[in-house]
């Protein structure tokens, strides 16, 4: 029995003594396939710029109803990025407690880290829990999270960064908090029609490039002095503005499924 308990002991450290001192999760967005989609970059530049750092995509359908991505819902599929967020997160916190957490969504990625992270439901998509649904542990690991082209956006957020002066498609309520706000950075223009009220798909995808190096800055500010998981407000340039109608257009991808890019 001692011999047991000695081994266990000794395995449990040694798992310990692997695991990295950052990991990164990366969740792509609406039609990209498998794997980070534009989400990449960011997470590369952070993999270059902490050495041994780790990283995981976040196993989800990233759809919206296209036949590309098996026809699963816009909503279906955020909830189950939600869910495998909060799966992928407790488990690896679970082997290595001590290991630094980074999250970068993009588009429909940013939406479910936003969801799975500040919490408050989803009830654009049918997801009514509005507690933080990863554990307790891993939310005091997280250092930094990145959402680019996120939906969930609204004016007057302190972690905003960007033009945009609008809300997104699936928008968080007037007044919404993220517990976590001084840990986030969330990026949208103005000419955006998923995060934003704009017009230009082309601006949605670009903001690895028109933000990367800001992004790479914050988190490192973050892994090197900024206060793991603790609760508190962002530091992001704050958008504030007339609230929008919405995505009503069916053209985009993002609003329903209806077409790609």
């Amino acid at each position: 029995m001692v011999f047991r308990t000695a081994a266990i002991l000794f395995f449990a450290t040694l798992a310990a003594a692997q695991c990295p001192g950052v990991h990164v999760f990366g969740a792509r967005e609406t039609t990209a396939p498998p794997g980070y989609g534009t989400a990449g970059a960011v997470v590369n530049s952070i993999l270059a710029a902490v050495p041994g750092s780790t990283s995981e995509v976040i196993n989800y359908p990233a759809c919206g109803g296209q036949s590309s991505c098996g026809g699963v819902s816009y909503a279906q599929s955020v909830i189950s990025g939600i869910q495998a967020i909060t799966s992928q997160v407790n488990t690896f916190n679970s082997q290595c407690p001590n290991t630094k957490l980074v999250f970068v969504g993009y588009s429909q990625g940013g939406q479910i880290f936003d969801d799975a992270y500040c919490g408050g439901g989803d009830t654009n998509e049918g997801y009514t829990n509005t507690a933080v649904p990863i554990s307790a542990a891993a939310q005091k690991q997280v250092a930094a999270a990145i959402f680019m082209g996120d939906p969930r956006h609204i004016p007057g957020l302190s972690y905003n960064v960007g033009t945009c002066q609008a809300s997104g498609f699936a928008p968080r309520p007037t007044g919404f908090q993220c517990p976590y706000a001084s840990n986030i950075q969330s990026y949208c223009d103005s000419s955006d029609p998923y995060c934003c009220n704009g017009n230009n798909a082309a601006t949605h995808q670009g903001y690895a490039t028109e933000y990367g190096q800001q992004a790479l800055n914050f988190v490192l500010s973050k892994l090197n002095g900024g206060s793991t998981g603790t609760p508190g407000t962002g530091s992001g340039t704050t958008s504030s503005g007339p609230s929008p109608t919405g995505c009503t257009t069916a053209k985009w991808g993002q609003c329903g499924g209806i077409g790609e890019w």
